[in-house]
């Protein structure tokens, strides 16, 4: 009796033992799965930014996807040149245009006719041929902006069909930025397409200033654009072609081109006269407006992310074509 007892507790010590030994190989695949679907090679990002007449859309792609959008090795030799990527821009504008999918105020629309392509790595013109390991590590940005006339921009969709190219691992990190606020999206095979209400039809404010008569210049699309780290914005320069001097104007003087935002005009260095005492009260009186206003801002965009907050919601059937 005592042999059979040792045997019993033995036989169940084996099959605890095997059991753990189970649930830790368990554990480890489970961990092995989750982070081989985050590989930062199948991660892109995209930088959303509506205003009342304009969509600006900034996608970041790195150069093993471009790769799965259209051909850029051109030759064939497991290199991709600088005058390889330049060549296939239109193709890639092309195929975003064509295979991610924009409505505006529930019409059809397109990412842009017009986008900058912009290299997102040091000294990008001097870049030696890149070869097949280094085409995850180097990224670019592709923006478009797209002007609404006419009337305000109510509302958006965004549907992607790129993941039967790039593959089921693919997802793109998506922030909508709209009134200092940040609204996190992810679009993948799961979820590709997106639905967002941007409040301007029914925000005071915004209405106040359609009923405003329209002059000045109009803004340009890169005059808001937000800037990148120096590095990057040598290396954008650097890539972009040189502007032709005007004629009549020496070279040192022509003005030169960069990817940085210049101001248009330069800033007085000559102070401007004090204000007359008698004016100073009119002052104060317009400094507490304009915090009355702020302050009267803030809450209305509370309330109106109180009320709509989550924007995803069911995209309408039926849509005219």
């Amino acid at each position: 009796m005592k042999d059979v007892a040792t045997l019993g507790l033995m036989n169940r010590g084996t099959i605890s033992m095997r059991m753990s030994r189970l649930l830790f190989l368990f554990v480890i695949l489970s961990f092995s799965i989750r982070h081989s679907s985050a590989h930062p090679a199948d991660q892109s990002e995209m930088r959303v930014r509506p205003k009342p007449h304009q969509l600006e859309i900034r996608l970041t792609f790195n150069i093993l996807t471009l790769t799965r959008f259209t051909g850029i090795d051109t030759d064939g030799d497991g290199k991709i040149s600088m005058a390889e990527l330049a060549a296939a821009q239109p193709r890639i504008g092309t195929y975003l245009n064509q295979h991610i999918h924009v409505e505006i105020n529930r019409q059809k629309a397109l990412l842009g006719y017009g986008m900058r392509f912009e290299p997102l790595w040091p000294d990008a013109a001097q870049t030696p041929p890149m070869t097949e390991p280094e085409y995850a590590a180097r990224n670019v940005d592709v923006t478009f902006v797209q002007t609404i006339e006419g009337k305000v921009l109510e509302d958006f969709w965004l549907g992607f069909e790129i993941f039967e190219q790039t593959g089921p691992l693919q997802t793109v990190h998506a922030i909508y930025q709209q009134d200092g606020q940040n609204e996190d999206v992810t679009f993948s095979a799961q979820e590709p397409e997106y639905l967002y209400d941007t409040g301007f039809a029914t925000d005071p404010f915004v209405q106040e200033a359609e009923k405003k008569p329209k002059g000045g210049a109009a803004n340009t699309p890169d005059e808001d654009l937000p800037t990148r780290p120096a590095a990057t914005l040598a290396a954008a320069s650097s890539y972009a072609a040189p502007a032709a001097t005007p004629a009549g104007m020496p070279a040192a003087a022509a003005p030169t081109v960069n990817g940085a935002a210049s101001l248009s005009r330069p800033i007085d260095a000559t102070p401007a006269p004090a204000a007359p005492s008698t004016e100073r009260w009119w002052m104060i009186r317009a400094a507490i407006v304009m915090v009355l206003l702020v302050i009267g801002r803030k809450m209305q965009l509370s309330a109106r992310a109180r009320i709509v907050s989550p924007r995803r919601r069911p995209r309408p059937r039926n849509l005219p074509d």
